[in-house]
C-alpha cells in the first residue's frame, strides 16, 4: 500500500508542477506566449522593430540608422521599442517625422512579442533578450554601440568563462553586423569566441549615430533647450554593478561637475552625461535636475559640445571627428587596467590623461587651439585606425548594407573549415573529460573547427578541465529556460521520464519544439557534425537526437548495459538516464564505441533497443602522448634536489599549484614512493565497474607473502569511504594509499613498477596507454574494452577474479611481465583516421 501510495504522489507531482511553473513563473508564461507568436505568425513584410540601449533609450547607432531609413524606406512600419513610459523622445520623433508610419511598442508587452516575432528586419544595438529566436524569413541586425578602449568578453580579466554568452547568442543570431572599424569588428568577434565560426556578414560602414554629431548645433541647443552657453559635457564611465551603488557615488560624480564648473568659469556650462544603466537611480534619489536626461541622443548633442571631459567611454570616439578638444579624467588607471584591461595603450589618447581633476582645471583655462596641437599627431593616428569612416555617411553605409543581398561589401569570419560540435559531457573529473580534451590538442585545426557546447554553470572543477581544453577550440552555451508552452513541457518531460518510445508523448512534437530551442542557442550557426561524446546526460543526448543536424553521432564510452545495472550504495546509478538515452540511440547516424572489444559487447547487449546494428562501430580514443611524456620529464627534473617536506618530512612530489586571488601559493602533491619497495598503482575513478574492492583484497594475498610492496589507488569517487574502511579492516593502511585526484596521474605512475587495471567492464581503458607510454608493465582483467587494448602486448590479461588479480601481481613480482614497445604516434594517427572517416564522415 505505501508503495502505490508513493506512485500515486510521484505522478500527481508530475501532473501538477508544469501548472504550477506556469502559473507562479511570469518568465516561463512570457517565453511560452512568445513562442506561440513565433509558430504562429508569419513574417510582416515591410516592418522594422528598433531596439536601442535594452529600450531604456531611442538614441545611439539604431537611431541614427532609423533617421535614414525613414526617409529612404516612407512605406515601412517603424516599432520603436519603449521601457520608460512618456519617454519624451516618443513625442520629438513624432514631431520630427509626422508623415512617417512609426509606432510604439512597451518592452516585453504581448505587442512587443509579437512584433519581435514578425517584424521583417530587427535592429538592435545591444542585444535581445536569452528567449529571442531569429525567424527564417527576419533580417537580424546588430550596430554595436561604440569602438572599445575597454576589453570585451573573454578578454575581460577576471571574467567567468560565460559571462558573454547572451552577447555570443546574438551574435549567431544576427545576420548582419554593422561595425564602426575593423578594429572592433575583429576584438568584438573573437573575444566572444567567434573567430572562424561567426555565420553573419560583417559590414565596416562606420558609426553611424557619428553622422548625427556633425548636425546644426543651434538646431540640437533649441531642440534640447541647453542655451546659449559654451558646453563641456563630463560623461565617465559607470564602473559599478547597480545594486553596489550608493547615494555616495551619485554624490561624488555631482561634486566632480561642480569642482569642474568652478574651473571653467561663468563662459561655460558643465554637463553630467551618466551611463543609463544608472541615470533612474540618480532620479530616484532627487538627482535628476543634475544630469543630462537619459533619452537625450547622446551623438545629436556632442554636436553642440566644445569639449569633452571622459574616461574609458567610447564617447570619446564619436567626439574626435569634430576636432574638438577631449580630456580623459582616469583616477583608477591602473587599478582598472589589472581589474579589467584595455585594448590600447591609454598613453596613446589624444588628449591629456590624468589621475588629478585639479591638472584638468589647469589645462581647461589654457588656450584650447593650442591644445589641440599638441595632440595633433596622436588624433592623426587615432583617425587612420579607428575613425576613417566616421564622415558623415555612415548612415547610407548601414542602410545599404541592411538591404545588400549579395553580401559584396561583407566582411567574412567564418573559415571555411568543417565545423565539429561536441557535447563532451560536462567536464567533470573522469575519463570521457580526458579523452575530450586529448582530442582537442590533437585535432587537426587546418581543416576542422571544433566547438564544445556545454551549460553555462561552471564550478571550479569543470573549470580547472576547461582550461586544459587548446584554446582553438570554441565553447558555445545551453544557458536560460528552453523554449516551450505548457503543452510542450508536459511533452518533453514524457519524454524525458519514458523516453522517445513514450506512450504519452510525441517524438515528432519534441523535434519541432527542439528545432526552435537549437535555433535559441546557435542563431545561424549550423555545425557539420554534432558529437553527444558524453552519452550520458539524458537532455543533451535527446537534443542532439531530436535536432535537425546534417550529421549526428554518439559516443558509448563503456559496456552501456554494465552501466544500466551499475548499483552505488543500493541505488541505480545510471539506469533513470539510460533509459531515455538508448531509446535515442536510432536518432544518429552512428553509434560510436571506445574500442573494438567493447562494440561487440553494445552490439548483443543494445539488440533490443537498436533497428540498425551497422551503425554501430569503434573509435579509439586519442592519448596525450605530449601531456604524458612532458608529466613525465617533470617529475624527473623535480627529483633532482628534492628534499623532505617540512611539516610531515616526506619527499613530496608538487603536481599541481595555484595562486589565489590574495596572492597565495597552494600547492598539491603525492608523497614519493619508496624505491625499495614493489610499487603497483591503479588509476581509475572508485566506482564498482573499476572493482578496486577486488583490487583490495587481492593485494591482501601478496602482502601476506611479501611486506614490501605498495598498492597506489589514483582517483575519486562514490566508493571512497567504503574503500577506506575495507582497507583499514583488511590492516592495509600501510600498504595501499588512496591519492585523491590527482591531476598529472602520470607522475605518479612513472615512479611506480606496475600499472593494473582490475575493472569489471571498460570502454578501452585510456589509463592503460598512458602507462604503456611510459613503458610500464601492464595487468588487466579480461574483460570487453581492457582485452583489446592488452591482445597482442607484453601485457597480461588474468581472470577477473581475487585470485586471478592476485595471480598476475605474483607473476610481475616473480619478473614474468615485460614492458611492451608503445608506439604512441602509430597509434594517435590511426585513431585520429578513424576519427575523421567514420565520425566526421569524410570518404
Amino acid at each position: 500500500m505505501g508503495s502505490k501510495l508513493k506512485d500515486f504522489k510521484k505522478r500527481v507531482k508530475f501532473l501538477v508542477r508544469p501548472i504550477r511553473e506556469y502559473i507562479s513563473n511570469s518568465r516561463v508564461r512570457e517565453n511560452a506566449y512568445y513562442y506561440h507568436q513565433l509558430k504562429k505568425n508569419s513574417i510582416k513584410k515591410n516592418s522594422v522593430l528598433l531596439e536601442s540601449y535594452h529600450a531604456v533609450s531611442m538614441t545611439g547607432n539604431v537611431y541614427a540608422i532609423f533617421t535614414e531609413l525613414v526617409k529612404s524606406k516612407p512605406d515601412y512600419d517603424f516599432y520603436w521599442v519603449y521601457a520608460v513610459d512618456k519617454d519624451p523622445m516618443m513625442d520629438c520623433l513624432k514631431k520630427e517625422f509626422p508623415d512617417s508610419k512609426l509606432h510604439f511598442v512597451k518592452h516585453e508587452s504581448k505587442e512587443y512579442y509579437r512584433l519581435l516575432a514578425s517584424c521583417e528586419i530587427l535592429i538592435n544595438d545591444t542585444s535581445f533578450m536569452p528567449y529571442f529566436i531569429k525567424q527564417k524569413g527576419q533580417t537580424y541586425v546588430n550596430t554595436w554601440h561604440g569602438t572599445p578602449l575597454k576589453t570585451l568578453g573573454l578578454d575581460i580579466k577576471g571574467s567567468g568563462w560565460a559571462d558573454h554568452k547572451n552577447i555570443q547568442r546574438n551574435l549567431l543570431q544576427a545576420d548582419k553586423l554593422l561595425m564602426p572599424n575593423k578594429f572592433t569588428a575583429d576584438r568584438l568577434i573573437t573575444s566572444h569566441d567567434l573567430n572562424g565560426i561567426l555565420p553573419a556578414q560583417v559590414y565596416v560602414t562606420g558609426n553611424a549615430r557619428v553622422d548625427l554629431s556633425f548636425d546644426d548645433a543651434k538646431k540640437i541647443r533649441q531642440k534640447y533647450q541647453l542655451g546659449e552657453k559654451k558646453i563641456v559635457l563630463f560623461a565617465p564611465t559607470w564602473k559599478k554593478d547597480i545594486e553596489d551603488t550608493t547615494v555616495e557615488d551619485l554624490q561624488q560624480l555631482i561634486n566632480q561637475m561642480q569642482s569642474l564648473q568652478q574651473k571653467v568659469g561663468e563662459d561655460y556650462k558643465v554637463l553630467l552625461k551618466t551611463h543609463y544603466f544608472v541615470y533612474d537611480f540618480f532620479v530616484k534619489e532627487g538627482f535628476g535636475d543634475q544630469v543630462l536626461p537619459n533619452w537625450i541622443d547622446t551623438n545629436e548633442l556632442l554636436s553642440a559640445v566644445d569639449i569633452l571631459i571622459t574616461d574609458y567611454s567610447s564617447i570619446f570616439f564619436d567626439f574626435l571627428p569634430l576636432k574638438r578638444p577631449v580630456y580623459f579624467y582616469i583616477p583608477d588607471k591602473e587599478a582598472y587596467a589589472k581589474a579589467r584591461g584595455f585594448y590600447m595603450d591609454l598613453d596613446t589618447l589624444p588628449g591629456l590623461v590624468s589621475e588629478n581633476l585639479d591638472e584638468i582645471g589647469v589645462a581647461l583655462a589654457g588656450n584650447q587651439s593650442v591644445y589641440l596641437q599638441e595632440y595633433a599627431t596622436k588624433y592623426e593616428k587615432f583617425w587612420q585606425k579607428y575613425l576613417y569612416l566616421d564622415d558623415g555617411k555612415a548612415r547610407k553605409r548601414a542602410v545599404k548594407a541592411i538591404f545588400d543581398q549579395e553580401g559584396k561589401d561583407a566582411i567574412s569570419y567564418e573559415s571555411g573549415k568543417k565545423k565539429i560540435m561536441m557535447y563532451a559531457g560536462g567536464f567533470y573529473n573522469n575519463g570521457i573529460t580526458i579523452s575530450a580534451i586529448n582530442l582537442s590538442n590533437y585535432i587537426d585545426y587546418d581543416k576542422y573547427e571544433l566547438i564544445f557546447w556545454d551549460f553555462s554553470k561552471i564550478n571550479a572543477e569543470k573549470a580547472g578541465n576547461i582550461m586544459r581544453v587548446n584554446p582553438k577550440a570554441h565553447f558555445i552555451y545551453k544557458f536560460s529556460n528552453t523554449i516551450r508552452d505548457l503543452s510542450d513541457t508536459y511533452n518533453q518531460n514524457w519524454i524525458y521520464r519514458q523516453g522517445a518510445n513514450t506512450k504519452f508523448g510525441s517524438m515528432k512534437k519534441y523535434q519541432k519544439q527542439i528545432a526552435y530551442e537549437v535555433r535559441r542557442i546557435l542563431g545561424n550557426f549550423e555545425p557539420d557534425v554534432v558529437i553527444d561524446f558524453g552519452g550520458y546526460n539524458k537532455m543533451f543526448t535527446a537534443i542532439t537526437a531530436a535536432a535537425p543536424f546534417k550529421r549526428k553521432v554518439v559516443y558509448l564510452h563503456n559496456d552501456m548495459l554494465g552501466e544500466y545495472n551499475k548499483v552505488i550504495n543500493g541505488k541505480y546509478k545510471h539506469r533513470w538516464n539510460l533509459k531515455v538515452t538508448f531509446s535515442m540511440y536510432n536518432y544518429f547516424d552512428e553509434i560510436v564505441s571506445v574500442s573494438e572489444s567493447v562494440n561487440k559487447q553494445n552490439k548483443q547487449n543494445l539488440k533490443p533497443w537498436i533497428r540498425d546494428l551497422s551503425k554501430m562501430v569503434y573509435v579509439n580514443n586519442v592519448v596525450d602522448a605530449k601531456g604524458v611524456l612532458e608529466q613525465k620529464q617533470l617529475v624527473h627534473e623535480q627529483l633532482e634536489g628534492l628534499q623532505k617536506s617540512r611539516y610531515d618530512q616526506q619527499y613530496r612530489i608538487v603536481f599541481d599549484e595555484s595562486v589565489n586571488w590574495g596572492g597565495i601559493l597552494t600547492e598539491k602533491s603525492f608523497i614519493k614512493p619508496a624505491e625499495d619497495k614493489i610499487n603497483f598503482i591503479n588509476v581509475a575513478r572508485l566506482s564498482p565497474e573499476k572493482n578496486q574492492i577486488n583490487l583490495i583484497k587481492a593485494f591482501e594475498k601478496i602482502v601476506a607473502k611479501n611486506k614490501q610492496v605498495h598498492l597506489y589507488i589514483v582517483g575519486n569517487g562514490p566508493l571512497r569511504r567504503q574503500l577506506e574502511d575495507l582497507i583499514y579492516d583488511l590492516g592495509l593502511s600501510e600498504y595501499i594509499s588512496l591519492t585523491g585526484y590527482v591531476s598529472k596521474p602520470a607522475m605518479l605512475t612513472e615512479l611506480t613498477d606496475c600499472f593494473i587495471l582490475p575493472s569489471n567492464y571498460e570502454g578501452q581503458g585510456l589509463s592503460i596507454i598512458e602507462a604503456m607510454l611510459l613503458e610500464k608493465p601492464i595487468i588487466g582483467t579480461d574483460v570487453p574494452g581492457i582485452h583489446s587494448v592488452i591482445s597482442g602486448t607484453a601485457g597480461l590479461l588474468v581472470e577477473n577474479t581475487i585470485d586471478g588479480i592476485a595471480k598476475g601481481m605474483d607473476k610481475f613480482i616473480n619478473g614474468e611481465i615485460k614492458a611492451s614497445n608503445f608506439n604512441h604516434k602509430k597509434y594517435n594517427d590511426e585513431a585520429l583516421q578513424q576519427f575523421y572517416s567514420i565520425v566526421i564522415g569524410n570518404q
